[in-house]
């Protein structure tokens, strides 16, 4: 059979509500080439989509917000991109007890509840094998990031950073809380639960397990909202961690951008929200309690994940550990050819600005700074 190479084409804002779309519009200054892309935009959120977005409110929203997460608090795995999170999400997305985020539902969210057959039916075509930034795959089933379907419906995220990649108040306000009043802070958490409550729903009301780097900065304000929350944090050698996020925006995160952004400004970029992610992580994690965190390294994981992930069972009190093992040594033996990406050495003068910018990680977890550059 020929390999399928065709991939998800356009721009994850499709199927933004019209009034973000208008509000990012308004705050940003889309110029030159990005305004063909941003006219697709309008017309997909504004005249394709809007019909469908009213109708799904119209049969769901009422049953969407009388779900309660407060006796099945979610699992949170937090951890920098390009960490080792997505290979921890789908291990807990075996264990049938839980719930994730679909493809499906995060391309497709304020439309998703529709259909969950014609819809996904005209989706999966256009879904690549593999990830472009890797070689991890992708189907509409297997598990996302909230973040996504949060910048569709909502602009109170850091993730709208991503298309206008100068602004940095989505990321400094809503991923570190920096200069947020407290009214503006109550409407994010509003609007995360809503992303939630939809997620519990599309998922019969399961447990939540939730991958989202962006989280990594936000456990004060998840524990707000879920005081008995699990937490799994996974961490990497800074350096292999820089060079696949620096992969990472080129071959996936730069086909959003709607500004022209060079390489050094994406380089400065993942050196400022490693920073402010992962210090404002470090200076937050003790508000968890001992026994609802676990954090692991990716080479741990890498060497031993079975024996990582029995451990997070143990330590997190996660119930039907039997049950769900033959579910994950199955995915662990169609994994066990993966081959990473490799890269090319770093430049001397981005690593020293690594050395001296993240001397704190390589300090809170033990990792040895280089003098000479070091492969990924």
């Amino acid at each position: 059979m020929a390999k399928r190479n065709t991939r998800i084409k356009g721009h994850l804002l499709y199927n933004a509500l019209p009034h973000v779309w208008k509000q990012l519009k308004k705050e940003n200054e889309i110029k030159g080439v990005y305004k063909k892309k941003a006219a697709y935009i309008s017309l997909m959120c504004l005249y394709v989509m809007r019909p469908l977005v009213a109708l799904q409110n119209l049969l769901f929203r009422k049953r969407i917000l009388a779900e309660d997460l407060s006796e099945k608090q979610p699992i949170f795995i937090l951890g920098h991109w390009r960490s080792g999170t997505t290979h921890l999400h789908y291990l807990f997305h075996k264990d049938p007890q839980f719930g994730t985020l679909s493809n499906y539902q995060s391309f497709l969210f304020n439309i998703a509840m529709l259909s969950k057959s014609w819809l996904k039916f005209l989706l999966s075509p256009l879904m690549p094998e593999t990830r472009p930034q890797d070689n991890v795959k992708v189907d509409t089933d297997l598990p996302a990031e909230e973040e996504q379907p949060l910048s569709v419906m909502s602009m109170r995220t850091g993730f709208h950073t991503w298309s206008f990649p100068s602004n940095r108040s989505y990321f400094d306000k809503y991923n570190t809380f920096s200069g947020i009043t407290s009214e503006e802070k109550m409407a994010w958490q509003q609007d995360y639960q809503f992303v939630l409550k939809n997620i519990s729903y599309f998922n019969d009301g399961k447990r939540l397990v939730l991958k989202n780097p962006h989280n990594t900065s936000r456990v004060k304000e998840l524990l707000e909202l879920y005081p008995n929350a699990k937490f799994v944090f996974i961490h990497r050698n800074p350096y292999d961690v820089f060079v696949s996020t620096r992969h990472l925006m080129f071959r996936a995160v730069r086909a959003q951008f709607l500004e022209f952004v060079s390489h050094q400004e994406i380089e400065d970029m993942i050196l400022y929200y490693f920073e402010k992610t992962m210090k404002k992580y470090i200076a937050e994690k003790n508000l968890i309690p001992k026994e609802n965190l676990v954090e692991v390294s990716f080479d741990d994981m890498e060497k031993d994940s079975y024996g990582q992930i029995e451990n997070m069972y143990d330590k997190l009190d996660l119930p039907n550990f039997d049950q769900a093992k033959p579910f994950i040594e199955e995915y662990l033996n169609s994994v066990k050819n993966y081959k990473k990406n490799k890269f090319r050495n770093l430049r001397p003068d981005v690593q020293e600005r690594i050395n001296k910018e993240w001397k704190f990680a390589f300090d809170e977890w033990g990792y040895s700074i280089e003098e000479l550059s070091v492969k990924s």
